[in-house]
């Protein structure tokens, strides 16, 4: 297809064994290049007529349970109308004290459509574990990564990420952390008040005595008030005011946060001479051997001082990441008049608030930000939306409006808009003849999963320097890296899972956590079918490869399915039997014998058959070989690193954790695949999680693209790694492109080729108005630079990095990347 540039992205280094973590997840990594099935989205074939020189057909599959495998069951109506009105199985409401068997939204039964007594996986799940492969394998787009801003609190952290809080927060002359410093602009940090407001919410700031909105008050002083431990509460109280002095402020805490604050002398809970009103926030004792030493008092709301307007995504970000369920429950802020704390930059704009002094704060650069914008380009056709079919969005819709993709919006029907897919799967039906098929006949109560903690960026993002944690990476991390997201995400299979390992036999049966589920056991068979229409050579090769990855013979690869992953559960092996329509045949008759006349082969091809899964792979692999510039020297897939990377962790039966063994495994000279534990602190030190290389170091053998320069599009270099003549590249007669085609190719090629893309610094000329802005280039050129974050609000004068392109030499437009 298009000539495209090859990234040179950032690569992930791994840890020495002190520093290695322990997850039962991995990544593969990012795409250097989107490698698109077509290059005009007129070239994919229409849906009312069947092409002589495609394929149309379907694949028989029998799908075979590896470990134990659960896909929870939708509500009934009864149950959903029972959910809604907050209530347990049996009618009574739902309290603290109801067993999480009777909670409805722990029904434990698998997914079925007549008989729970009958599983069936539905189609739909079938669906997205192929798509999901298919999307890793053909180099397809990276788009399904949050948008949403990440909230973090790193108080203590010993890590780069702790300097970065703690200079946001507190200024590099407050704290004595030894930890590296950033040039961050002036940030203040004061107390106010939670107001609401005709059009939202918004904060009263807090009366300011001799420079401070909030004093800290030492435990010893305030306990008589706030009598004994506590969490989360608020006192009414009065405090003698300070002055900023130094013989007013000490240092107070240990380790990476020892403060300079204010202390007030006294502190009383009636009034007194001297004495001014104040609320007390008490944040908690957190007990053992680092016990609260003070509090913080906020000074009476000033109705002098203006309200300052909390804008609506920011309160949806903080009242999002609020309810979020945590081991320590944090003051939730929801009432008008309740105290808090906020941030306001350099020019008095608002940066985030929080219910305690050292609050959480959000990243300026949100995940989606780490995945560069050439790998996610809404106009690029991949196989997975050839296939499986796409709906632009409206915000997609404007941004290639505005990238000149397209002068006007396409109408209803038109390809560049949307467009149906070609593949369908059934749901899978249990094989006849089974009667043994349950794990248990009882309902089971697995360990409790959390969610991802993306967050953790020791694990989610490309880290170059492992063994220092003051170098880490992370969301908002300054030069001297750049970072990107660490790509898919996929589970270890971890062999035969047993009840045992699943089951938290220990759970306790008034648990808001745990759930219960019935999964099935290992070994047992489904049918299923995934029907296709109008597939080229390279897309049918493309499916077939989703089907049986091409990987060692000696191997046996399974796919992840349902739930439990992290526990090994969820291993399933994939025989497929391909059969072709011949549609001229198909309806010509109406039948054939006795029976229905069908057109299709009345031999299928087993894929389970090397030969015949190389010949139908062969040419979506040079396809995609040939794209990647790796066509001379690679013959196979597998003998690229990436894919060797998800051959890994598709790989039977895979690397059962060591529950009781060290993150890294010295015996077996590989990490752990279990969880890392809060007792002792295995994430203290923010170790860093390893690439599928650590267990395998052959796979670091592999061939890898080489990153190709802006100009050298201009050539059709056949060398490793640069753009190539994709011309040259063996091709099937069916995924010829047209004339009309070719012509458009070579326009756009000839564009694309002159394009390039620096990170540069940048001024804001103007205010940022609907995440967009005018900017002002290093070489004096006006440009539109788009992907601000809502806050911190970026206004006139603030210098930003972005990514500016340029055509001809010409800055043309510009993202931003990022304040520093």
């Amino acid at each position: 297809m298009s000539n495209r540039r090859i990234l040179n992205l950032p690569k992930h280094k791994n840890p020495s064994p002190n520093r290695t973590a322990s997850a039962p997840y991995n990544f593969v990594p990012l795409p250097e290049v989107v490698v698109t099935a077509v290059d005009d989205p007129n070239d994919l074939p229409d849906h009312d007529r069947y092409y002589p020189n495609r394929h149309t057909g379907y694949f028989e599959v029998t799908l075979t349970t590896k470990s134990p495998l659960y896909v929870r069951c939708p509500f009934t109506r009864e149950e959903f109308d029972l959910d809604e009105q907050g209530k347990d199985r049996n009618g009574r409401e739902v309290d603290n004290q109801t067993r999480y068997a009777d909670r409805i939204k722990n029904t434990p039964d698998f997914f079925y459509t007549h008989d729970r007594n009958q599983p069936v996986i539905p189609g739909s799940s079938l669906r997205g574990m192929l798509r999901s492969v298919l999307e890793i394998a053909s180099y397809g787009k990276v788009q399904w990564i949050t948008d949403r801003q990440l909230i973090y609190r790193a108080v203590g952290d010993p890590s780069s990420l702790g300097s970065h809080y703690r200079e946001q927060m507190l200024g590099p002359n407050k704290t004595t952390s030894p930890n590296m410093h950033f040039d961050y602009p002036s940030l203040q940090l004061k107390g106010g008040y939670l107001r609401r407001t005709n059009t939202g919410w918004a904060i009263q700031p807090a009366r300011e005595i001799q420079g401070e909105t909030f004093v800290h008050v030492e435990y010893n002083n305030a306990q008589a008030i706030i009598g004994g431990h506590g969490r989360q509460r608020v006192h009414d109280v009065f405090v003698e005011p300070i002055q900023r002095t130094s013989s007013s402020r000490g240092p107070r805490g240990r380790g990476n946060l020892t403060l300079d604050v204010a202390i007030t002398p006294r502190v009383s809970g009636t009034s007194g001479p001297g004495l001014v009103p104040a609320k007390l926030v008490e944040s908690g004792h957190m007990g053992g051997r680092h016990p609260k030493h003070w509090h913080c008092a906020i000074y009476e709301p000033d109705p002098t001082k203006p309200l300052i307007s909390i804008p609506d995504e920011m309160w949806e970000i903080y009242q999002e990441d609020r309810d979020l369920t945590r081991g320590l429950p944090t003051r939730p802020l929801t009432q008008d008049g309740d105290p808090l704390f906020y941030l306001l930059d350099s020019r008095g704009n608002l940066v985030f608030f929080g219910p305690t002094m050292m609050f959480r704060l959000p990243y300026t650069q949100r995940p989606i930000d780490l995945v560069p914008p050439e790998l996610r380009r809404p106009e690029d056709i991949d196989y997975a939306e050839a296939l499986f079919g796409f709906v632009r969005t409206k915000q997609e819709l404007e941004e290639m409006k505005r990238r000149g993709i397209f002068q006007e919006t396409p109408p209803q029907g038109d390809k560049r808009r949307a467009y149906a897919g070609r593949v369908f799967v059934t749901d899978a039906i249990l094989e006849e003849g089974q009667t043994d098929y349950w794990l248990s006949r009882d309902p089971i109560t697995p360990k409790i999963l959390a969610t991802p903690k993306p967050t953790a960026f020791q694990h989610y993002l490309t880290q170059q320097e492992p063994d220092d944690k003051n170098r880490l990476d992370h969301y908002d991390s300054p030069p001297p890296h750049e970072t990107v997201i660490r790509g898919h995400k996929l589970y270890w299979h971890q062999g035969g899972r047993t009840r045992r390992d699943i089951e938290d036999a220990n759970a306790p049966p008034t648990s808001t956590q745990h759930t219960q589920f019935k999964p099935l056991k290992a070994g047992v068979r489904f049918k299923f079918r995934i029907y296709f229409e109008n597939l080229s050579d390279r897309e049918l090769g493309a499916l077939c490869w989703t089907l049986h990855p091409l990987g060692d013979p000696g191997k046996e690869y399974c796919h992840h399915l349902g739930m439990g992953k992290p526990l090994g559960m969820g291993a399933v092996k994939l025989e497929a039997t391909l059969y072709l329509t011949d549609r001229p045949t198909r309806y010509g008759s109406l039948f054939e014998g006795d029976e229905w006349q069908t057109g299709a082969s009345p031999a299928g091809e087993s894929l389970s058959d090397r030969a015949t899964l190389e010949k139908h792979t062969q040419a979506f692999e040079q396809h995609i070989l040939g794209a990647i510039g790796l066509h001379t020297s690679c013959q196979r897939l597998s003998e690229v690193k990436r894919i060797g990377m998800l051959l890994k962790l598709m790989e039977w039966p895979g690397y059962p954790a060591d529950p009781n063994g060290a993150p890294f495994l010295a015996a077996q000279n590989r990490p752990n695949t279990r969880y890392m534990t809060i007792q002792p602190n295995e994430y203290r030190d923010r170790p860093v999680l390893p690439d599928p290389c650590a267990f395998d170091p052959a796979i670091s053998n592999l061939a890898e693209p080489a990153s190709s320069t802006p100009d050298a599009a201009d050539s059709a270099s056949t060398q490793p790694g640069a753009p190539v003549n994709l011309a040259s590249i063996p091709s099937s007669s069916s995924a010829g492109v047209s004339e009309r085609s070719g012509r458009k190719l070579q326009k756009r090629e000839s564009e694309q080729a002159k394009a390039t893309t620096k990170r540069e610094w940048v001024a804001l000329i103007e205010d940022i108005k609907g995440g967009k802005a005018k900017v002002q280039t290093e070489s004096g050129e006006i440009i539109t630079c788009s992907g601000f974050p809502s806050y911190p609000q970026g206004t006139a004068g603030t210098r930003c990095r972005a990514d500016v392109t340029r055509k001809g030499g010409k800055a043309e437009t510009a993202i931003f990347k990022g304040w520093r």
